[in-house]
């Protein structure tokens, strides 16, 4: 587990080292001409990402978080694994921040949208991976990224002994599992539709409702909210017998198309059917 935490560290420490470097390229070039550097941004993230390789990995067989941390490639790493290490760090980071130009550059609509979709499912493949292997290296230290995982490398200690770091095994346990979760959080979370889920929840555990669709709108003094239940602000109504404030019932159809009326469970086809309710004088 302590080899894990500090190949965890190294991986931070690197990403930390190109963001710094990037920084000041960018402090460099603010004075030149207006769009310079954004127009071949990932050219230079790729000439960066290979400067550092050549100093780093290809030299030391080490990445520079790695030498900070006195770690370092070991076992059958060679000058191939060093290539091959360059080709899926940099190479991948540049096809991807390139795909929407790669993929325009077909004349045939029809192929330019075969690749986009390409690129489209290997990103979702790769960051389902990397979350796979992240979750595999919690439970055994070993190959923090997915990339270490695919060439098979380890890095090993070259520190002296006892000059290692002496943390605390329960401590190095509970951060590598925070971290963990968090990243699973920050991954999964977006992903979820919790007014979906939460619609379909409710019509799961909840009795039958009637769909109360076309029925006449009445709206009197004490009519209320069917979403609030408090008195309608903007009434508007969606094709059932009720209302709803014009922010209850655009924010719920925004977050879920097929928004259910919580008293009839009527559902709406389309945003047009959301109509502003006209009082007579």
């Amino acid at each position: 587990m302590k080899c894990g935490r500090v190949e965890f560290d190294a991986v931070e420490l690197d990403d930390e080292i190109h963001k710094i470097l990037r920084n000041q390229i960018g402090n460099i070039t603010k004075f030149m001409t207006i769009g310079f550097l954004g127009r071949w941004e990932p050219e230079v993230d790729a000439l960066l990402r290979l400067i550092i390789w050549k100093f780093s990995v290809n030299k030391e067989y080490g990445t520079f978080g790695q030498q900070l941390l006195s770690v370092r490639y070991g076992g059958e790493f060679n000058k191939n694994k060093a290539y091959l290490f360059a080709l899926l760090m940099v190479g991948s980071k540049y096809l991807k921040q390139r795909s929407h130009e790669i993929a325009s550059a077909a004349r045939n609509p029809t192929v330019s949208g075969k690749i986009k979709l390409i690129f489209h499912w290997a990103d979702i493949t790769i960051q389902l991976a990397s979350l796979a292997n992240l979750l595999v290296f919690l439970t055994e230290g070993k190959h923090p990224t997915l990339v270490d995982r695919i060439l098979g490398l380890r890095p090993v200690s070259v520190a002296p002994p006892g000059q290692g770091r002496n943390v605390g095994y329960s401590y190095m346990t509970r951060e590598l599992l925070w971290h963990g979760l968090i990243e699973l959080f920050v991954f999964a979370v977006p992903l979820i539709n919790y007014h979906a889920l939460k619609r379909r929840v409710t019509n799961l555990f909840s009795r039958q409702k009637v769909n109360a669709g076309n029925r006449g709108v009445v709206f009197t003094a004490g009519s209320k909210c069917a979403e609030c239940n408090e008195r309608p602000v903007l009434p508007h109504h969606m094709g059932c017998g009720h209302i709803f404030c014009f922010y209850c019932i655009k924010a719920n159809h925004l977050a879920d198309e097929k928004y259910e009326c919580p008293l009839c469970g009527f559902s709406s086809e389309d945003a047009t059917s959301i109509k502003p309710l006209r009082l007579e004088s």
